[in-house]
């Protein structure tokens, strides 16, 4: 009891509160009493004072749904679940009146998003969304959020009363479930009675990977736009059926920060988006900076943070006409922690995210005739600016990738985009779109904005100073065949739904064997399925054409062929294995009837290799980059089907590695693995295992002698006599780094690492400092950089010379093994699938790869 005490005390000196003498609901509600007395308080029913715990998922939710239980303001809806099973929900909190009439409301707001439809008049209450602890270990908000819900629930303030007839408030309590439960099973299970404010503190420093990321590690806070998680693809669906016309996104930073609430710098602000919707964010800070005055709590603005594209919860809402505002509070990453300025504690932290909310809802309610305005024009504006585009229209599909372009069609779909069949065969540009496989995006359309950020080239940045990835396109993320065209050409109907695909054997039983298009990038869970069935699968490493009813089908570079005579099952079990198979990965087997090709290599060739069966081990741990193992982990959990070894770097130096035939390294730091670890990869290699590197992993790779190949050495960094002003150091230094852009570079589409490609272009993202020189082996540089690489994103001019016409995938011998370096993530935050399938391929067919020895010579190499 008298730790409990000290622990108050301690706490109530960080707060300069005599907290011991006032209820902890007066520190946090100096006003909107008297407070009904029907509706529990979050103390009351969790059993401990907020700001003294970390409440876990299940507390909030459970008290949540107590709230809708008895307070008719307050009513909860699942809108799915993450991969964990935890449930993500939503609160509608408004007037008991409106909740009565809340789907009139509901349409007549979404009606804000056609041009021909009056704006909606003061009369319609707003809509304010409040989401919080999008990345799991900013934990403040969440617990803001149960104070803020009981705050509306509760108050009998004739204000809060006003809120709720003039608004419906959406309130989100925790966007990232999982990792929010991470966090706090972290922050609870090292908190010390007393407290510890030791910044060292175990508490205060979360293991690998912390509670920032998903359960596959993603930062759900740039999935957005890609909706590559469940989270995010179950949050878009509710946002689409609202719109609302303020969204705020509730985050944390440095503990040695304060609060930040935008304005946004100028330079950070799209140029596609009316400057109007900017300026509105400099109306709603009003009242968050009164808000904060009244308390003592300083704050910035202007200063920090991207508002550049719709990849984060407080940017796309601005593509649709809303007003997105992120809130950045510094964290005590535990319940108290020393800063530059004091003790920093967990409860004055929540205390501020709270009342930046209610202060939201206030200034919403005050400004709402100019909300609805806003968004009004923000979509006529979005038609006109449209209409008035050199491009008129995108079309895009694949003829021989159809899984690929469904996925990018269901994509648009999610974010109500526009789309419309090709009415006959399109060729442009020296692409043809075929009938029934292709499809059309106008420019001319209410949501041209985020057609553009999913279709163009970011615009030319002249500022430096980004606080992440300036290049985000989605259809160079795909790798899909597309075209722009500066006439708007004929249109077929408008699809609505994702046209269902049902693979197939798509003929009778064969003796000879079967064959499957590797262009299709849902071909891996096809291999994957008959691989884990332990079937004979063999890849072709040169084109082949069959007969085929009355006709012929080509099969290019990495074509599957399964031959029936060699399978440990009978012919008639091996075909109805196959036909499951084709149906369960949406993908069509060939059967042959003959095994003589009408042209190129037979199917007995022995260019026709066997695919080993991968054994795969991914390290994960300290020092390794999260996200990127996350994405691998992601990539093959969810798209082939494959649970690897999630390996810990710690385990690694006695692990018996020789399960494996395959090891990934995601950049990182890898100075921890000591001179015997670094043998035993050495030999795993040189015995026939395919090592696979991202980004610095390779660096650290050619520092250890475990790869022989090179790096570009930029010879200014030797330079020390460079004099800059103080001043100038955050500009000068955010130009010397690689932010993210996308270039493009050329793929050897007869490589097995390229197989399934069509065209020897390719795009990559690159945000990395490693730049390889090209291989000595002349076979082995699989794709490089082109002459002139740059597509967009911000990237200083040294820079692109530095990357121009470098290697950006090399394979390299070892003894009997591989190694395959990837200079550039290829997994880039799960959506980069023009580049996640030469992944796959590598871990598929890397062991398959033969490099003579085409070394360049002395005299060669220097020409």
């Amino acid at each position: 009891m008298k730790r409990i005490q000290l622990s108050k005390l301690i706490i109530a000196l960080a707060l300069l509160v005599p907290f011991a003498s006032r209820s902890q609901q007066k520190y946090f509600f100096a006003d909107g009493g008297p407070f009904d007395p029907k509706v529990p308080t979050p103390e009351s029913f969790l059993g401990y004072d907020i700001g003294t715990f970390y409440t876990r998922h299940d507390q909030l939710i459970a008290y949540l749904k107590e709230l809708a239980s008895v307070s008719d303001r307050v009513h909860l809806e699942v809108i799915g679940k993450t991969y964990e099973q935890r449930e993500q929900v939503i609160l509608t909190i408004t007037s008991p009146e409106n909740y009565r009439n809340i789907e009139s409301i509901r349409t007549a707001h979404l009606a804000q998003a056609d041009p021909a439809k009056p704006a909606l008049t003061a009369s319609a209450p707003v809509v304010v969304l409040l989401g919080y602890s999008v990345h799991g270990n900013e934990t403040s908000s969440g617990e803001a959020g149960i104070l803020t819900a009981y705050y509306l629930a509760a108050s009998q303030s004739e204000e809060t009363k006003k809120w709720l007839s003039e608004s419906v408030v959406l309130l989100d309590p925790s966007l990232n479930p999982d990792g929010r439960d991470r966090a706090a099973n972290w922050h609870n299970s090292y908190h010390s009675e007393p407290y510890s404010s030791d910044p060292l503190d175990k508490e205060h420093v979360e293991g690998w990977p912390n509670g920032r990321s998903n359960h596959y590690l993603a930062n759900l806070n740039r999935d957005w736009l890609s909706a590559t998680q469940i989270e995010s693809q179950n949050r878009l669906k509710f946002f689409h059926r609202w719109y609302p016309n303020v969204h705020i996104d509730f985050h944390e930073m440095g503990a040695n920060s304060t609060y930040y609430f935008e304005p946004s710098p100028k330079r950070t602000q799209s140029p596609i988006v009316p400057q109007a919707s900017y300026d509105f964010n400099t109306t709603l800070a009003r009242y968050h900076a009164d808000a904060l005055d009244k308390i003592g709590s300083l704050y910035f603005t202007k200063e920090q943070f991207d508002n550049l594209s719709p990849i984060y919860g407080s940017t796309y809402p601005d593509f649709f006409g809303a007003v997105g505002v992120t809130f950045e509070q510094a964290s005590s990453r535990g319940l108290l922690t020393e800063t530059e300025t004091g003790l920093l504690s967990f409860a004055f932290t929540i205390r501020n995210q709270f009342l930046t909310g209610l202060a939201t809802v206030r200034g919403a309610v005050a400004e709402k005739t100019g909300l609805f305005k806003l968004q009004k024009e923000f979509f006529q504006s979005a038609l006109t600016q449209g209409k008035a585009y050199p491009v008129k229209q995108w079309v895009f599909g694949d003829a021989k990738d159809q899984s690929l372009t469904n996925h990018f069609l269901d994509l648009l779909l999610q974010h109500q985009v526009e789309v419309y069949e090709v009415s006959d065969r399109v060729v442009t540009a020296g692409k043809t779109f075929d009938k029934g496989k292709a499809y059309v995006v106008p420019a001319d359309q209410p949501n041209f904005r985020i057609v553009h950020s999913i279709f163009e080239e970011t615009a030319p940045l002249a500022d430096s100073q980004f606080y992440d990835n300036t290049s985000w396109s989605l259809i160079h993320a795909y790798g899909l065949q597309y075209a722009k065209q500066t006439a708007a050409g004929n249109r077929g109907n408008r699809v609505t739904t994702v046209p269902q695909r049902s693979g197939s054997v798509t003929g009778a039983q064969s003796g000879v064997g079967y064959v499957v298009s590797w262009s299709e990038y849902d071909a891996s869970k096809l291999l994957q399925l008959l691989l884990d069935k332990d079937i004979v699968v063999k890849s072709a490493h040169r084109p082949f054409t069959i007969k085929k009813d009355n006709g012929q089908l080509a099969f290019s570079y990495g074509s599957l062929v399964i031959p029936t005579a060699s399978q440990r099952i009978t012919p008639d079990s091996l075909y109805r294995l196959l036909k499951t198979a084709a149906a369960l990965a949406k993908v069509d087997i060939v059967p042959v009837s003959t095994g003589f090709s009408l042209e190129g290599i037979d199917l007995g060739s022995n260019n026709i290799k066997a695919v080993r069966k991968p054994a795969i081990a991914v390290i994960f741990g300290t020092g390794v980059n999260y996200e990127e193992a996350g994405q691998v982990w992601f990539l093959l959990n969810q798209q082939v089907g494959v649970a690897p070894t999630k390996l810990d770097i710690g385990t690694l130096p006695r692990a018996g590695i020789n399960r494996y035939n395959t090891i990934i390294l995601p950049s990182g730091s890898y100075n921890t693995l000591d001179k015997a670890t670094v043998a035993k990869l050495k030999t795993w290699v040189a015995d026939g295992g395919t090592l696979i590197l991202f980004k610095n992993a390779i660096d650290w790779a050619i520092q250890q002698e475990i790869l022989k190949e090179r790096l570009a050495v930029d010879s200014s960094e030797s330079k020390v006599s460079e004099r800059l002003d103080y001043a100038s150091q955050e500009a000068t230094e955010a130009a010397r780094r690689i932010n993210g852009g996308v270039f493009s570079a050329d793929i050897d589409i007869s490589h097995p690492i390229a197989f399934g490609l069509s065209n020897r272009k390719i795009f990559f993202t690159k945000n990395s400092q490693t730049i390889l020189l090209s291989s000595r082996n002349k076979y082995a540089t699989v794709a490089k950089y082109d002459a002139a690489s740059y597509i967009g994103g911000y990237v200083s001019k040294k820079n692109i010379g530095r990357i121009n016409n470098t290697a950006a995938i090399l394979v390299s011998q070892e003894g009997s093994g591989k190694i395959i370096s990837f200079a550039d993530d290829p997994t880039y935050r799960s959506y980069w699938h023009g580049t996640d399938r030469l992944l796959l391929n590598a871990i598929y067919f890397g062991n398959q790869i033969q490099l003579r020895s085409g070394f360049i010579g002395a005299a060669e190499e220097e020409e």
